[in-house]
């Protein structure tokens, strides 16, 4: 997209947001003595209740080459009552990065809508884990494969706690070390995201009570994607797998996780298709 064209699309968006809103919503007089010709808010009470001037804000909505702060756009995304899906779409239109959410701005998806599909590729190991990288939602491969995922226990279904605690840990994947340390990787990168979080630092110091490599590896502060490719074995050796991974819509952190058998004769991606709801057979 062109910067003239986002520009044209942030005054559009940001004009829409406007003119659906009423002023009663938003705390002011719903007449003021005369006829309203405007739809929905006037641009000088945007302007006015997101503590920015006049000028500047006609000038956005005019498409014009300004830049916007970070600040300026949450003020906007408050007093426009933008959803987190617009907010992350006023800030894609203002050439930022993505927003900074607090914590608990807004609810965790039910993944449990997501249980359908992930039994639809079994037998095919997969679980979805959410921003604390726990295990959230499972299938019936995915437990014989890692072990029973406990559905009331959060900290044993954590897969950086039950990679650097569990024992048969170390036998289920080849290269223990390798993966163990690729997975501490992204959970610093998690932790460094969501300081705010106090969870995250309580599981860094008891794994680092718990773990020796943990409290080494923490020292090291090395960050990481998440990336596919991660091989492991039954406990019994019969079968070893390769790791897909999918990052899910609307929710940056949740990641789906499918461990597909590594001498599969087709590709992997094309057996996966043919699993999910809706695909021929």
């Amino acid at each position: 997209m062109s910067d003239l064209k986002r520009r044209e699309e942030l005054g559009d968006f940001l004009r829409t947001r406007r003119e659906r809103l009423s002023p009663g919503e938003v705390g002011l007089p719903s007449a003021d003595g005369t006829r309203r010709r405007a739809k929905g808010l006037r641009r000088e009470e945007v302007a006015a209740l997101a503590g920015i001037s006049l000028p500047w804000y006609t000038s956005l909505e005019q498409g014009r080459d300004i830049r916007v702060s970070e600040g300026v756009l949450d003020s906007l995304a408050r007093t426009l009552r933008l959803s987190a899906d617009e907010r992350i779409h006023l800030y894609k239109l203002a050439d930022q990065g993505m927003p900074a959410f607090p914590r608990d701005a807004y609810a965790e998806p039910d993944f449990r809508s997501l249980q359908p599909v992930l039994d639809r590729l079994d037998p095919f190991p997969a679980y979805v884990t959410d921003r604390r990288m726990t295990a959230v939602v499972w299938n019936r491969a995915a437990a014989e494969l890692f072990g029973a995922f406990d559905a009331a226990d959060e900290r044993s279904r954590n897969v950086v706690w039950r990679m650097f605690t569990r024992e048969d840990y170390r036998r289920i994947f080849p290269d223990w070390e390798e993966a163990a340390h690729a997975l501490l990787s992204q959970f610093r990168t998690r932790y460094a995201k969501y300081l705010d979080d106090g969870w995250y630092a309580e599981l860094a110091r008891e794994l680092s009570e718990r773990n020796p490599r943990f409290r080494e590896w923490w020292s090291e502060h090395a960050v990481a994607c998440v990336q596919s490719g991660e091989g492991v074995k039954s406990e019994a050796g019969r079968e070893t797998y390769s790791s897909l991974v999918f990052l899910l819509p609307h929710n940056e952190d949740a990641i789906l996780t499918v461990y597909v058998p590594a001498g599969a004769s087709a590709a992997p991606e094309a057996a996966l298709l043919g699993a999910m709801p809706g695909a021929s057979r």
